[in-house]
């Protein structure tokens, strides 16, 4: 099992039955200790769950920067959804940016069958995905957050500000329709900017959950984007 899923697993588990033991995930899993034991110390460390003596315990609250593989585990149908949607405006031959967001990673798979496309994308998890589904990628460097796993930085803006794209597919944490497209991150904020700047034209994509929801960091108007893909 892949770490991303096994996480994701672990965290259902947990959301389940609230606290369990080493032993216990364990068997669900089908893990070693030694590899339960590093998820939860990662998870831990996201703010997700306490661990105990011999266990976890599920978090009630979570914290905005959620791991990407738990963000990339909730509201998949409708990531699914926007994301074959927001393939269409993909054409072939195009140089495309692509956020490090969990929704935006869903697109790849639509990708495959479009020619000649060059993607760009800040997040190492989708730069990977690319290239199993052949799809020429590049991926921007810079200092990797420790939740969301996205490229972020000085590094990160030069490469995406060397670059020309025909478009831009991003996602944010909170989309207000009456008001702003936000992020919580302002350095994950930042090189969205930047990659807007540098594509011709845009397209944002999200899921319900992000309706209504504002965080503190701007990334443009909602009448900005030249495409939303939402539900």
């Amino acid at each position: 099992m892949l770490q991303l899923e096994r996480q994701q697993d672990l965290m259902r588990l947990l959301r389940e039955r609230k606290s369990m033991t080493v032993k216990e995930l364990c068997g669900a899993l089908f893990a070693s200790p030694a590899t339960v034991r590093r998820d939860l110390q990662v998870l831990e460390q996201a703010g997700l769950l306490t661990r105990s003596f011999g266990g976890a315990v599920l978090c009630e609250t979570f914290p905005d920067q959620q791991p990407f593989a738990v963000r990339s585990g909730a509201h998949v149908t409708e990531k699914k959804r926007v994301a074959a949607k927001a393939a269409l405006l993909i054409h072939p031959g195009e140089t495309v940016f692509l956020d490090a967001s969990s929704t935006t990673s869903y697109i790849v798979p639509h990708l495959r069958d479009i020619p000649d496309l060059t993607v760009i994308t800040n997040g190492p998890r989708t730069c990977l995905l690319l290239a199993e589904y052949g799809i020429r990628s590049f991926c921007t460097g810079g200092e990797m957050l420790e939740g969301s796993h996205a490229l972020v930085g000085r590094d990160a803006e030069v490469y995406v500000r060397g670059i020309r794209a025909h478009v831009c597919v991003f996602s944010a944490r909170g989309v207000e329709t009456d008001g702003d497209i936000t992020d919580s991150s302002k350095a994950e904020r930042d090189l969205k900017i930047a990659m807007l700047e540098r594509a011709a034209r845009s397209v944002l994509v999200h899921d319900s959950s992000k309706l209504g929801r504002c965080y503190p960091y701007v990334i443009c108007p909602y009448t900005a984007p030249d495409n939303i893909v939402g539900e």
